[in-house]
């Protein structure tokens, strides 16, 4: 990565690199190498195109890792007409974020050729369901919680590829036009209870370290909506929660209903957000439990 206080750089530009560079720092040497530091808006312009006709066309789909959001493998295994399970099982890897120590699945990448699964000579299998990874290419999303602010902050920066033709290509957009051309836009919608949970878990510093039970339960309700949905209705989950009615129906059926519901559920129970309401006698056995096993350990010839 260039200096940002390099004079090659406009005062503007430098006034942006410094921003950006706190995020920087906690990003890999050799992915910073080939981003370009100056943060990004809606109405920053830049310029691309890619298409069968430039030489690096595919370059970009191997040798690399691509996080799936939980709406990633909704649309997949539905475009696959498979399981989540399945889906799980045959075409990605669980990968422990670094902080905030959450498992995420990446895409698993073909051990012989480093290929995306879905590549082909002719572009992406999976082109109209793809990754909102995909869909942002050349453009990175980033996303932080300042320590002074409540609200996260967004914004964007361009991935300039030494191989990647397409910034040759005269075809001009602005970040706003670019998602909502690729349809990133309605993807980070429907992901957006998910980046929320990361973001705040990475706040919480290096020092916190999320259960294993927790864990699982993360990787399964941001993974599995076909096993967290039989989580919910074959445990006792609505004997501790309450769920109202009409949502109990709702997610019986709509998918996309249920990870919005897993989403607030692992704030409430990660985070103490109260998203989703613990039953009054839930509680109360809970605490009977408690009160028994302290009484217990107290008492050895009790048992």
């Amino acid at each position: 990565m260039s200096d940002p206080t390099d004079s090659s750089f406009s005062h503007a530009e430098r006034d942006h690199a410094l921003q950006f560079d706190p995020v920087m720092r906690d990003i890999p040497r050799e992915v910073r190498n080939i981003l370009q530091p100056v943060r990004l808006e809606g109405e920053s312009h830049f310029q691309f195109r890619c298409h069968p006709g430039v030489a690096c066309f595919n370059a970009c789909c191997a040798n690399i890792e691509i996080v799936l959001t939980p709406y990633d493998i909704l649309r997949l295994r539905r475009r696959l007409n498979i399981t989540a399970e399945t889906f799980l099982y045959e075409y990605a890897s669980p990968y422990t974020l670094a902080k905030g120590q959450l498992p995420v699945p990446l895409i698993r990448m073909d051990e012989e050729t480093g290929k995306c699964p879905f590549n082909t000579p002719e572009g992406c299998s999976v082109y109209s369901d793809r990754p909102v990874a995909c869909r942002y290419y050349p453009i990175g999303l980033a996303l932080m919680r300042p320590d002074t602010a409540n609200a996260n902050e967004e914004f964007f920066y361009l991935v300039k590829e030494s191989y990647c033709l397409g910034h040759q290509e005269t075809t001009s957009w602005t970040i706003d036009s670019w998602r909502k051309d690729q349809g990133s836009d309605g993807y980070d919608a429907r992901n957006k209870g998910w980046m929320e949970l990361i973001l705040k878990r990475r706040s919480a510093g290096d020092e916190v370290r999320t259960s294993m039970q927790l864990s699982e339960f993360f990787y399964m309700a941001s993974t599995d909506t076909e096993e967290f949905r039989r989580f919910l209705f074959q445990s006792s989950f609505l004997e501790r929660f309450d769920v109202p009615e009409e949502t109990i129906e709702r997610l019986r059926t709509d998918d996309e209903a249920l990870l919005d519901f897993a989403f607030d559920w692992l704030k409430t129970v990660l985070f103490g957000d109260k998203k989703v309401a613990v039953r009054p006698e839930a509680l109360k056995r809970k605490a009977e439990r408690r009160a028994a096993a302290a009484e217990t350990e107290s008492d050895p010839e009790a048992t």
